[in-house]
C-alpha cells in the first residue's frame, strides 16, 4: 500500500494537479526524498536479519543515541548559555539557543522539537515497559530511558512547547494505565514508586507549563468562540482582523482561538474537495486564497489535516492501510527476548503510535518531518517481515 501512495502521488501531478509547477517542486523534492525514505526504512528493517543478536543489541544503542540526538544538543546549548552567561564568555551562532522568528540559519522551530522529540518520549517508555515486562528494574537501560524523559519535558518547557508537554503527559497516563493493568500484582511496590515518580515530573513541567500560559485556563471559552467560525471570521486573518472577546469578557488567546477554527475548516475543505489540492505543505493557503479573499492563512495546524488537504482522501486511505497494517503486524508477533529484535519491535510500535497522536495537532505535514514518517513506516514494514521469518515457535503441550 505504500507503493501504491506514491503511485497516488504521480497519478495526481500528471491530472488533478491544481498548481503544476509548485507541485512539481514537491514531487521532485519530498516526495523524491520520502521514496527514499521508504527504501532506507524498509531496508534497514530488513537488514536486521542479517545481524547477530549481540550486533543488533549495539546497532540499538547507536541508533537511540541518534533519536536522543537533538535532545542532547538541544541541552549541550543550554549548558553554554548559562556558562556564557556567567563568565562572560561568547558561544559561536551555531551553539546558542535563539528565540522565535530569529533572522539565522541556527535558529530551530518548536516545531523541529515536536517532530524529533516527542516520538521519542513514547519510545522511552514503550522500553521501560518491556523492561518490566521481563522483570528488568534496575539496570542502566532503564536509568536511560527514564532519564530520556525529564531531559525532553525540559526542552519542550525551554522552548514553551505546550503540545510537546501535553502529548507527553498522555504518554506517560498510557503508560501508567498499561503498567497498571498488565505488570502491577508482579511487583506493586517497584510499580508504584515508578509510576508515582513519572507522576511528579509530569506534574512539575505542566504545572509550571499551565503557570506561564494563560492560553490553557481560558482553552473551553476560546473555543466556544472558535467553532463559530461564520460568526467570528477573524480566523481568516488575527493580525489583521483582530480577535473576538470570549465569554470570560476577555480578548481570546490567538494560539487557542485560530488553531481550533483553522482545524474546523480544514476539516470541511477535506469534505468539499476529497481528491486534494496536491502540496504537502500550505494546500490550506491555496485553498483560502480562493474561498477567502485577504485572508493570510498558512497551515490548519494539525499535519493529519494539512496532508488530507494536499494528497486527498485516497492518499490518505492508502497511508492508513500502511500504518494500520504495520501496526497489527508488529503487535500480532511474538518473539523471544534473546533474539534482540524485540526493542526493536516496541520501538517501531511505540513510535508509529507518537506519530498518530502528534500529527493531530502539529504543523508538522511538512518536508522532513513528512519523510521521518515514511522512513518509520518503512522500517516498520521491513520489521515485520524480519519479525515474522525469526518468530518464536510456538510449541504443543
Amino acid at each position: 500500500m505504500l507503493g501504491g501512495l506514491f503511485l497516488w502521488i504521480i497519478f495526481h501531478l500528471l491530472f488533478l494537479s491544481n498548481n503544476y509547477i509548485i507541485q512539481q517542486e514537491e514531487f521532485f523534492s519530498v516526495w523524491k526524498r520520502s521514496f527514499l525514505a521508504a527504501l532506507f526504512g524498509i531496508g534497514f528493517g530488513l537488514g536486521l536479519i542479517n545481524l547477530s543478536t549481540k550486533s543488533r543489541h549495539y546497532a540499538w544503542i547507536i541508533f537511540y543515541l541518534g533519536l536522543m540526538a537533538p535532545t542532547i544538543i538541544y541541552l549541550v546549548k543550554f549548558a553554554l548559555l548559562i556558562y556564557g552567561r556567567k563568565t562572560g564568555t561568547e558561544v559561536s551562532e551555531y551553539w546558542r539557543i535563539y528565540a522565535v522568528g530569529s533572522p539565522t540559519p541556527f535558529y530551530v522551530a518548536k516545531t523541529a522539537y515536536m517532530g524529533f522529540c516527542a516520538p521519542v518520549v513514547a519510545i522511552a517508555l514503550g522500553q521501560l515497559y518491556r523492561q518490566l515486562q521481563t522483570g528488568r528494574w534496575l539496570n542502566l537501560a532503564n536509568l536511560v530511558y527514564l532519564a530520556t524523559i525529564p531531559a525532553i519535558l525540559f526542552v519542550f518547557y525551554v522552548e514553551n512547547v505546550k503540545n510537546g508537554i501535553l502529548y507527553s503527559l498522555i504518554f506517560i497516563l498510557l503508560f501508567v494505565i498499561l503498567v497498571a493493568l498488565k505488570s502491577f500484582k508482579v511487583a506493586p511496590l517497584k510499580n508504584c514508586i515508578l509510576i508515582l515518580l513519572l507522576a511528579t515530573i509530569a506534574s512539575a513541567f505542566v504545572f509550571k507549563n499551565i503557570q506561564e500560559n494563560p492560553s490553557w485556563k481560558t482553552l473551553f471559552a476560546d473555543a466556544r468562540i472558535a467553532v463559530q467560525t461564520e460568526r467570528y471570521p477573524n480566523w481568516q486573518c488575527g493580525p489583521r482582523l483582530g480577535y473576538p472577546n470570549n465569554d470570560l469578557g476577555k480578548v481570546v488567546s490567538a494560539t487557542n482561538y485560530e488553531r481550533i477554527a483553522w482545524a474546523l475548516n480544514a476539516a470541511k475543505l477535506v469534505a468539499q474537495y476529497p481528491l486534494g489540492y496536491g502540496l504537502v505543505e500550505r494546500s490550506f493557503r491555496q485553498r483560502g486564497n480562493v474561498l477567502w479573499p485577504g485572508s493570510c492563512l498558512s497551515q490548519s495546524h494539525s499535519g493529519w489535516l494539512d496532508l488530507a488537504l494536499g494528497i486527498g482522501l485516497p492518499g490518505m486511505l492508502l497511508l492508513a492501510g500502511t500504518f494500520i497494517f504495520s501496526l497489527r503486524t508488529l503487535i500480532s508477533i511474538k518473539v523471544s527476548e534473546l533474539s534482540g529484535i524485540a526493542v526493536w519491535i516496541s520501538m517501531s510500535i511505540c513510535s508509529l503510535i507518537g506519530f498518530l497522536l502528534i500529527w493531530c495537532t502539529t504543523e508538522i505535514s511538512q518536508k522532513v518531518f513528512l519523510e521521518e514518517l515514511i522512513f518509520f513506516i518503512g522500517f516498520a514494514i521491513g520489521l515485520g517481515f524480519l519479525a515474522t521469518s525469526i518468530r518464536k515457535p510456538v510449541h504443543s503441550n
